[in-house]
């Protein structure tokens, strides 16, 4: 029954973070949602029984992508508007592309999930034994951009 909670709870923040990323005016607004999907997602990932590609998807795609856009953002002092054409039809693939995902895991809805042999307790001791400097550098550049990005919407913004 929690997991039913979580999984609702988890599937909204998703679907409202996106529709954050698309209907944002300012780049980086939505670049900092896209942020949040990407851990939405992540945690979706976890609570399915893949702790490694939610682990994954955080450190690629929040890391590596969310933090590209916010470096071009703090590049250039203005950042492009989008015009409303391409915010519409952003909007009409995402809901086209839902709903065709929606279609094919119903299929799947039925099938019992079997737990993994992966333990996100041995891989989080791999990290914080193994990996503390790369991954202290990593959460300081990660913190960093986000400060910049903040300060440059701010500056947008008045």
């Amino acid at each position: 029954m929690i997991d039913l909670l979580v999984f609702s709870v988890l599937s909204i923040t998703t679907i409202v973070f996106s529709l954050l990323v698309v209907l944002q005016p300012t780049l980086i607004y939505s670049a900092i949602s896209l942020g949040f999907l990407g851990m939405a997602n992540a945690a979706l990932f976890m609570l399915l029984g893949f702790p490694f590609v939610g682990l994954f998807h955080l450190t690629v795609y929040i890391g590596a992508a969310v933090v590209f856009i916010l470096l071009a953002a703090t590049m250039f002092k203005r950042a492009p508007p989008v015009e409303f054409k391409v915010r519409s039809l952003a909007i009409i693939i995402a809901f086209l592309l839902a709903f065709s995902l929606a279609v094919v895991f119903w299929s799947y809805s039925e099938v019992p999930l079997s737990p993994g042999s992966f333990s996100l307790k041995n891989l989080s001791n791999l990290f914080v034994e193994d990996y503390w400097f790369p991954l202290l550098v990593t959460a300081l550049a990660l913190v960093t951009t986000l400060v910049e990005g903040i300060t440059l919407a701010r500056r947008e913004a008045g």
